[in-house]
Order: C-alpha cells, then sequence, then structure tokens
C-alpha cells in the first residue's frame, strides 16, 4: 500500500475513533429534561428567584405544586389561588413566606364578583400578623341598631345602589346586650366577604375608618406560609437533585440528572462520566494509533 494511502487512512481511522469517543460520552452525559427545567428560577417584576414549589413561565408545572403557579406575562407577578388572583408582593425562600394583595380590591371595595379568602391549610396559611376584615354588601336600607361600629359605604351594582358596612371584627361581645340586634342586622346583608390585611395596616384604620384607608391598607397586602414538604426538599437538594411536583401521584418528587427520585439522588447512578465506557473508547483509540504507527515505521 502507497505510504500517502496508509497516512491518509490512519486519519481517517483516527478521526472516526474520536469521534465515537465524544459522541458516546455526550449521548450518556444527556440529563433529565425535569431536572434541567426545575433547575431555573425566574424573574417577574420586582420578584426575583423564584424557585420550588412555584412555578411558570420557564418552570414546567412539574416544578411546583398545582395552586402554586405565578403568572407573569405581564411583568407583574400574580397568583391565583381558589378563583381569587393575588398581586405577589414578595417571596421570602428563608421563612417560606409570601405576601399577596387581592387584585381585586385594588382600586375599591366594589368587585363585580365577590369571593371569600379562602386558602387550603394543608399548604397555605396565614402569618401570625395577619387579621381578617369583613365586609358586608347589599345590607336592608334601615340604619344599623348600633351606630359608628360600622363604616358604611356604596356600591352601584347592576346599575343599582347599595349600601354596605365593613367592620374590623365579628365578634361583637364586648357591645353586650345591644349585640345581638347587631349581629341580626348584618345576617340580613345579602352578601359578606373576609379579606385580610396586616395589623399594622389596621392600625390606621381603627382611629378613623374610612373607604380609601381601607383600601390602601389592602393593598399592602398580608403575609401566607407556605408547607410545600420543605424538609424533603432541603435533602433532595443537598443530594444535587432538584425539588418538584409528581402529578399523577400528588407527591413530593425529586428530580436527580439520569432519572427522577422519591426523596434523594443519593445512590443513582451518575450521568455526566461512565469510566467504562469512556475508558474502553479510549483503550481502543490508543491501540488503534499503535498499530498504525507501527505499521507507518515498517514501510
Amino acid at each position: 500500500m502507497q505510504p500517502h494511502l496508509l497516512s491518509a487512512m490512519s486519519r481517517f481511522i483516527i478521526c472516526i475513533a474520536i469521534i465515537f469517543i465524544c459522541g458516546s460520552k455526550l449521548v450518556f452525559a444527556q440529563e433529565d429534561e425535569r431536572y434541567v427545567s426545575c433547575s431555573n428560577s425566574f424573574d417577574c417584576g420586582i420578584i426575583k428567584n423564584i424557585g420550588y414549589p412555584f412555578w411558570g413561565s420557564n418552570r414546567p408545572d412539574y416544578c411546583g405544586y398545582p395552586e402554586l403557579e405565578i403568572d407573569c406575562s405581564k411583568q407583574d407577578p400574580e397568583i391565583t389561588i381558589m378563583q381569587v388572583t393575588y398581586k405577589v408582593l414578595d417571596v421570602n425562600n428563608q421563612t417560606r413566606t409570601l405576601m399577596v394583595a387581592r387584585t381585586d380590591y385594588a382600586e375599591n371595595i366594589c368587585p363585580t364578583q365577590l369571593f371569600n379568602t379562602t386558602f387550603n391549610p394543608n399548604l397555605l396559611n396565614y402569618t401570625q400578623d395577619g387579621h381578617n376584615m369583613t365586609i358586608y354588601y347589599a345590607c336592608p336600607a334601615q340604619v344599623p341598631p348600633i351606630p359608628g361600629i360600622l363604616t358604611p359605604f356604596t356600591c352601584n351594582i347592576d346599575s343599582t345602589n347599595t349600601t354596605g358596612y365593613f367592620a374590623a371584627t365579628t365578634n361583637f361581645s364586648f357591645l353586650g346586650s345591644s349585640a345581638p340586634p347587631l349581629i341580626s342586622y348584618l345576617v340580613s346583608c345579602k352578601n359578606r366577604v373576609i379579606v385580610p390585611l396586616r395589623q399594622s395596616a389596621l392600625q390606621s384604620i381603627l382611629s378613623n375608618a374610612t373607604v380609601p384607608k381601607l383600601v390602601g391598607a389592602l393593598n399592602q397586602g398580608f403575609g401566607l406560609e407556605w408547607n410545600a414538604k420543605d424538609n424533603l426538599c432541603v435533602t433532595c437538594k443537598d443530594s444535587g437533585g432538584q425539588c418538584g411536583y409528581n402529578q399523577n401521584t400528588s407527591a413530593f418528587a425529586c428530580y436527580c440528572a439520569d432519572q427522577p427520585q422519591e426523596f434523594s439522588c443519593q445512590g443513582s447512578p451518575p450521568t455526566n462520566d461512565h469510566p467504562s465506557r469512556t475508558s474502553s473508547s479510549l483503550f481502543l483509540f490508543l491501540r488503534l494509533d499503535a498499530i498504525l504507527g507501527v505499521n507507518r515505521n515498517s514501510l
């Protein structure tokens, strides 16, 4: 065989060997899609570094709890829970709390639809500084039996003006024998909505309750603590995994680089290094080079 042909063949075989080695390593190094996706955090407006147990934007639904999707379509983070939409004011991963404010009360206290503020208690609970404000809608025309306890307002619903009231408490026992008539009057109101606010915001209302002050207090939001198997998430993260949620089993999931695990990636086979495959490929490459080198020298 001509020397130049043998040299060309040698280079061709070496190139094939290199492609085989590098190609096999790339194939076996491919990481699980869920692991990659849930390693992403996303920013939305003033809220930064959003991760588990929330999802949305570049984080698919398997990265967080179904109830905790944050919408960022308008660069104004919002979360909808049990038909009520809230503006997300803050997310604190250290204390596992978030601050939210109802968007339907952002400008006035006469929303088009009336919904109570409710949450799944297994997932979300009020922080200690929360306080409930009760708003009564479409109340009877007569004056309440005890003036001064309730703050009146007017709503135009279906082209009809209706009278409503709000009170900082639902416990009127401090009124003694006067409480039953007032409670009876409030029960006759058509609707009642409970909206939370912070204790500090409540203080500004108690001295001089007005509708603008109530709207301002509601826009300051209130706190919620989440309980999303966070201890399991710590274990998962410490083992190199990414926390998520299994939609099929409705349970916590630990996404590892190679495949999902229940709680931890410990004991999960690595994906980035495959010594046996790489070593054997490298040995083949060196062996081919040695053989071809001997053949070249013998010519």
